[in-house]
């Protein structure tokens, strides 16, 4: 089973929650254990405990095989351009960290830094921060500068129908993804975050269906935790966009998603469920 992780945004105490909850012998007796972790980036930036994420995120790297994209305010952190949103206690937290600290973000060859996707051909996931479309595809010859927001670190899902830039990034269309996504695999799920609200969109015969509006949100008890959760059935012949939610809402208090979020994904039971954690 995988545990599925994003936008924790340096937010240790969130971090601390989701994995006393998955570890938790009440939900690995309801739900299972899980035995790999993808992270769907943005480690960084917003909430004001850098370091210990970090840490933890080494820590179980060596646990778990763990697998991690980068956000845009990983890129935007690691390659110094500014991203807005985080506090004067948070910028310094980020301040002082140290390239040790920094060492979970694997350098490439070529000298940049982490990836922006990962594909599990076996298992048919594809995880990304914002969107799985190619960025050679879609930047326009002249966008200069603005090239980095057509990256899949930046991509989010538009809430119109048709696809267009602005400089939150580049808006695809479901429709897109699927389209793009199915020149690799076949029955597959993408796996996302960027935007902090849950979404669960399934393709089929060439029809895409917002799901989570037929989804129906259950309420349990793990240990001292009260939750929330949506069950949803992956059927053999769909193809699926599930996007997370929040998972580090330090940085977000006072816009609504103040609850930490992630998600499991079990191959064998054909099954996502997502969670949110409620804090109060």
């Amino acid at each position: 089973m995988d545990l599925i992780i994003t936008d924790i945004h340096a937010d240790f105490s969130a971090l601390e929650s989701i994995l006393k909850v998955a570890n938790d012998k009440s939900f690995k007796k309801k739900f299972g254990e899980f035995s790999r972790i993808l992270n769907l980036g943005d480690v960084l930036e917003r909430g004001t405990h850098p370091k210990e994420v970090l840490e933890k995120f080494s820590e179980l790297s060596k646990s778990y095989p763990f697998e991690s994209v980068n956000g845009n305010h990983d890129e935007g952190f690691l390659y110094r351009r500014k991203v807005s949103g985080s506090s004067f206690e948070s910028l310094h937290a980020h301040k002082i960290l140290t390239e040790d600290d920094l060492s979970f973000f694997k350098k490439n060859k070529d000298g940049s830094i982490g990836r922006q996707e990962y594909i599990d051909e076996k298992n048919k996931i594809i995880c990304v921060h914002g969107g799985p479309l190619d960025p050679t595809m879609i930047t326009p010859e002249n966008a200069g500068d603005e090239s980095w927001l057509y990256e899949k670190c930046w991509q989010r899902l538009s809430e119109e129908d048709f696809e267009f830039f602005s400089y939150a990034g580049y808006h695809y269309t479901a429709k897109s993804a699927f389209n793009h996504a199915k020149k690799r695999l076949d029955n597959f799920v993408i796996f996302c975050g960027h935007e902090h609200m849950e979404a669960v969109l399934e393709e089929r015969n060439g029809t895409v269906t917002n799901q989570l509006r037929n989804l129906r949100y259950e309420f349990l008890k793990i240990g001292e935790h009260s939750l929330e959760q949506i069950s949803i059935p992956i059927k053999q012949d769909s193809n699926y966009i599930i996007r997370i939610g929040l998972g580090g809402p330090e940085g977000y208090y006072g816009t609504g998603m103040a609850k930490p979020h992630f998600g499991i994904y079990s191959k064998e039971s054909g099954n996502v469920s997502l969670f949110a954690i409620n804090t109060s």
